[in-house]
């Protein structure tokens, strides 16, 4: 059975364009070089992360339309099943390509641990490891590609 990380999230609104939309991601969903803390591909991550690849799928669609911090307010209407890390960073070890999104901005969908979140420097361990679902712009050099879709 897999366990699931719940996190509250302020709520904000605003709409922005696709355009303002991918330069976010960008900008905030991938640190420079894959950032591997250690050998054992662990890495220091931040963006879009959500309990399973459906609501992945979901926060995307809505991100098409909105900001980010929107379009994860409108998948966890019910309940917190996704968060928009932008202020901290999450530790994921052994990260897997599960998908390419293709497209005028190309995405890598992920599935991997969670096993830390770094913050103030100060990395605190996730106990026992998470399985989470992420988004990144680009591919994490060590990345073995899944390919289940």
């Amino acid at each position: 059975m897999s366990k699931h990380i719940q996190i509250s999230m302020p709520r904000k609104g605003g709409g922005h364009s696709l355009r303002v939309v991918a330069t976010l991601i960008a900008f905030l969903g991938f640190v420079p070089g894959g950032a591997a803390l250690a050998e054992n591909s662990t890495h220091r991550l931040q963006g879009l992360f959500c309990n399973t690849e459906k609501q992945v799928n979901e926060t995307l669609g809505y991100m098409r339309r909105v900001s980010p911090r929107v379009a994860v307010e409108r998948t966890n209407n019910s309940a917190i099943v996704c968060t928009f890390v932008d202020l901290l960073h999450y530790v994921v070890e052994h990260p897997v390509v599960i998908e390419e999104i293709g497209g005028s901005f190309p995405l890598f969908k992920y599935e991997g641990s969670l096993v830390g979140v770094e913050v103030g420097g100060a990395i605190r361990p996730v106990t026992p490891p998470v399985n989470v679902f992420f988004v990144m712009p680009e591919k994490l050099v060590d990345a073995p590609l899944e390919g289940r879709a």
